[in-house]
């Protein structure tokens, strides 16, 4: 009996650690512009549209050729408000070639702010902007 169970969890235990060594085809979802498919400028939730409005962007080649985006944002809540944003740099190819870390940018309460960045490289033609609004500020921490 001993052997007999031993057998089938032998059994068991091969026929799994097999089936873990094949490999799947990934299937595609062809996107002509996968990063700019939804807009430059998104949030990354539907709720903080509600919140900010974006008013303006504009794009000017600075030293360098370098590509700067200022983005114009409302807050239209009543108190001041975090929110972190990430820009990504594209290339011709639509292919991505910087990309910044989630900014904190503090957006006073009812007022018109600027967040402005520029690219790294002189070979970006276009970008994404990311708004997310934090789970928390780090502020009351020590």
């Amino acid at each position: 009996m001993r052997k007999r169970n031993a057998m089938i969890g032998f059994t068991i235990l091969c026929s799994l650690a097999l089936s873990g060594c094949t490999t799947e085809e990934a299937r595609m979802s062809p996107e002509a512009d996968p990063y700019l498919t939804q807009g430059r400028v998104q949030f990354e939730s539907s709720t903080t549209k509600d919140l900010i409005h974006v008013a303006r962007v504009d794009t000017q080649r600075v030293n360098g050729n370098l590509l700067k985006v200022i983005l114009t944002l409302r807050n239209t809540t009543k108190k001041n408000l975090w929110v972190d944003i990430r820009t990504t740099f594209l290339d011709e190819g639509r292919h991505v070639l910087d990309q910044t870390n989630w900014e904190p940018t503090l957006l006073q309460a009812r007022t018109v702010s600027e967040y402005n960045c520029t690219s790294l490289n002189n070979r970006a033609a276009d970008y994404q902007i990311i708004l997310r609004k934090p789970n928390q500020t780090s502020l009351q921490l020590p």
